[in-house]
């Protein structure tokens, strides 16, 4: 009786430590901002914090009884039940967001018991929300800051044909005066013979323009024609009307720095067609550039856009100028 009795003893003394094991294990877990729960391998509770439980109670209503319940409450979460599921993070009445994670737990005697955590990630989330409307407003400024990049570059093309047609007029008025003088005095055959072509010229230029309207190429021609540039097209330049109209600018500014700066009079422009790629080369018979090309104005603004459609443009400025344009033939970038 004596060893039954000790027997007693020591169970009740082992049950009474691991109840005491137990309260203080869910009283450390109580104080965790985090809710826990472990589930037997049945499904049933089998260790559950207060933060859990409140969670539970607030998506359902009633107290948590196994991990299947759980599963039913969080798959029926929306807009209708007042707590909003984003992902694995669950929006509560409250304005808290709850991030949610479930996997196994395997203890020291093969047992396996699933955990499932919520974790309190509020200020995440609305910090995440906020740097998504900043994204938002940012790629909608951007857009903006393009449409007005595009019309600054067409305002800037506007100027220089303004500026080329100007220098036609100025031709044609200093042809005029030329003749003038050959009418009113004695001048030498040579001064009156170059007089005379460059008012022919001007006049051939003029009529040109009240010509029907051609194409943008045949345009850049003409005007080119007005600044005194010939141009010569070796090859086929791409029939895209996207490639075309990123080359345009570049052979418009070309030629624009080709009458200003290298007193050119034939603007070379060669065209390769690859599988994969077009390449321009552009050239002048004018004077090599004193040092290395800087790209600015109208040039770099065409660099810029070759290069946010996924090609690439160079310039080389000794022996002699030479720019070089590779675009690729895939025209989903350049049509964004």
């Amino acid at each position: 009786m004596m060893r039954i009795g000790k027997r007693i003893r020591e169970r009740i003394g082992r049950l009474r430590r691991r109840h005491a094991l137990r309260i203080a294990v869910k009283e450390a877990l109580d104080t965790l901002p985090t809710a826990v729960c472990y589930f037997h391998p049945s499904g049933t509770v089998k260790l559950c914090n207060r933060a859990m439980e409140d969670l539970f109670r607030t998506i359902t209503g009633r107290d948590l009884q196994s991990f299947g319940e759980l599963q039913k409450a969080l798959a029926h979460c929306n807009s209708a039940s007042g707590i909003v599921r984003d992902g694995n993070v669950y929006l509560f009445p409250d304005g808290r967001a709850w991030q949610y994670s479930a996997g196994e737990v395997r203890t020291a005697d093969g047992s396996t018991y699933t955990e499932a955590v919520f974790s309190d990630v509020t200020a995440l989330y609305q910090k995440r929300q906020e740097l998504q409307k900043q994204s938002v407003e940012l790629k909608k400024m951007y857009r903006e800051l393009q449409k007005l990049s595009e019309n600054a570059r067409k305002a800037a093309a506007e100027q220089e044909i303004l500026n080329l047609k100007s220098r036609l007029h100025d031709q044609m008025n200093m042809g005029a005066a030329a003749i003038r003088q050959i009418l009113r005095q004695h001048t030498a055959s040579a001064e009156n013979a170059a007089a005379v072509t460059q008012f022919r010229r001007a006049i051939q230029i003029l009529q040109e323009e009240s010509a029907p309207p051609e194409d943008d190429f045949a345009e850049f021609v003409r005007d080119a024609a007005v600044s005194g540039i010939q141009v010569r097209i070796t090859g086929n330049l791409p029939a895209s009307e996207p490639i075309m109209g990123l080359l345009l600018p570049v052979l418009r500014e070309a030629c624009v720095n080709a009458a200003r700066h290298a007193d050119a009079t034939v603007l070379a422009v060669s065209a390769e067609q690859r599988p994969d790629a077009v390449i321009v080369r552009i050239t002048n018979d004018g004077r090599p550039p004193a040092g290395e090309v800087v790209p600015r104005g109208g040039l770099a603004d065409g660099m810029q856009r070759i290069t946010e459609a996924g090609g690439r443009m160079e310039i080389r400025s000794q022996p002699a100028f030479l720019l070089t344009v590779m675009l690729p033939v895939c025209t989903e970038k350049i049509t964004e």
